[in-house]
């Protein structure tokens, strides 16, 4: 879905007059200390879609309460519409989730297209800003101008209108004079490289240090105290399957039996395929969902497949008339990943200069997938559970095990860094 600059501005304008203002909103007189003590009295979440509460693709009320922020949220002893505000969007959603994302299938027969936010008239006493700052799509340098289309391409930013009322995020961050911050900013760029195996959709390095040390300069200017969360790598987004999985599932020479749909002797796969270990390159690129699915749909209906995983020409052909999509290769994988983790160290880095928290979200992934709590290839065959409990449908936003353990990551980190007391929601 996308709409027009003028056609959202007009939409968000009744929602910020009909805003109530913070002293409206204690006629009742003050709220008190939260539970988790003065630290967490103001909390806002600066983040993207997963701040959000995005699961499945999709964005809802009932996705918005699982999310992290809320958890911490709860975790700090805030209330909803009491000391914490987030902008709630009825179902179906906006847009509502998968329910299969190899059909398209959504929440209700929904469409991508379909965006409904809850009534003002159903959020009570509403503050001039919400707590919950997360935009889905959101890059660094647009929380600090929101409106800035970086990659014209990919950058939709529907959501934010009614997030901030189109004004930028930071702004809203400052006035709301936050006691506490989480950031979560910097997936989105790196995302659409990465889904798309297109590395010009990369923010460069240098803009990236500028924009995340601008947007850290604002933040501290506040006196909050904040802790920040890692990039996820690449390498750790379950929506890519790394090629020498359709290797060993192919061949069977991994350890493990030869898997159908992909032991078909209709499915060719190129020795390049193979794991490193085996003197391939399978494990150093990837296949994306669509094509995964194209692959797997092609075997299973008597078509036949082919993947080539040669460096820089990595390929999927099918006789199938569905699309394939992105194949990503060996070079595209390892500059994606090379930036991912230059930006993680510019993220420590600042983190480290204002002596805040980190919460890292990246080694979060790395431990569930060795312990097998994410499946190295989307199970296809129960398109209800592609990636299991902790990564939704979409394959790169978390599910709600996902956000929980998300949340425990940050707790973690709060507590030890300002010595709270934190207890894991």
């Amino acid at each position: 879905m996308r709409f027009s600059r003028i056609a959202l501005a007009a939409l968000a304008l009744p929602l910020v007059a009909g805003c109530s203002s913070l002293v409206d909103n204690q006629k009742m007189g003050p709220l008190g200390t939260p539970s988790g003590g003065a630290t967490f009295a103001s909390y806002v979440a600066l983040g993207t879609s997963i701040s959000a509460g995005v699961q499945s693709g999709g964005l809802s009320d009932s996705t918005q309460r699982r999310s992290f922020p809320n958890l911490l949220a709860t975790a700090m002893g805030l209330s909803p519409n009491a000391n914490w505000f987030y902008p709630g969007f009825s179902m179906p959603g906006c847009p509502p989730p998968f329910t299969n994302p190899l059909t398209g299938a959504r929440v209700g027969g929904g469409h991508a297209g379909d965006c409904n936010l809850i009534s003002p008239l159903s959020v009570p006493a509403r503050q001039n800003y919400y707590n919950n700052l997360g935009v889905p799509s959101m890059r660094v340098g647009q929380a600090l101008h929101i409106s800035q289309l970086l990659v014209p391409a990919t950058d939709t930013l529907q959501a934010a209108m009614f997030v901030t009322g189109g004004r930028n995020p930071v702004d809203l961050l400052a006035e709301a004079n936050p006691t506490f911050v989480t950031i979560e900013l910097g997936s989105n760029d790196a995302l659409h490289a990465a889904t798309s195996g297109d590395t010009t959709l990369l923010t460069p390095l240098a803009k990236f240090q500028a924009q995340y040390d601008t947007l850290a300069t604002r933040v501290a200017a506040t006196g909050a105290k904040v802790a920040v969360a890692t990039i996820t790598n690449v390498d750790n987004i379950p929506y890519l399957t790394k090629g020498h999985i359709f290797f060993c599932a192919k061949t069977g020479l991994c350890g493990a039996a030869a898997q159908p749909p992909f032991s078909s002797p209709l499915f060719t796969v190129d020795p390049s395929c193979a794991p490193s270990a085996a003197g391939g390159i399978g494990d150093k690129m990837a296949v994306a969902l669509p094509a995964t699915a194209t692959i797997a749909g092609t075997l299973a209906g008597g078509g036949a497949a082919s993947l080539n995983c040669l460096a820089g020409t990595a390929t999927v052909t099918t006789t199938s008339t569905s699309p394939v999509g992105p194949v990503v290769s060996v070079a595209a994988m390892a500059t994606i990943s090379k930036r991912v983790s230059d930006f993680n160290t510019a993220v420590v880095a600042e983190a480290t200069t204002h002596g805040w928290a980190v919460a890292n979200v990246d080694s979060l992934l790395t431990a569930l997938i060795a312990a097998g709590s994410i499946p190295p290839i989307p199970n296809l065959a129960t398109p209800t559970n592609l990636f299991g409990a902790y990564v939704s449908l979409d394959g790169f936003h978390p599910g709600s095990a996902g956000n929980k353990a998300i949340a425990d990551v940050f707790v973690l980190a709060i507590n030890s860094k300002y010595g709270t007391t934190l207890t894991p929601p």
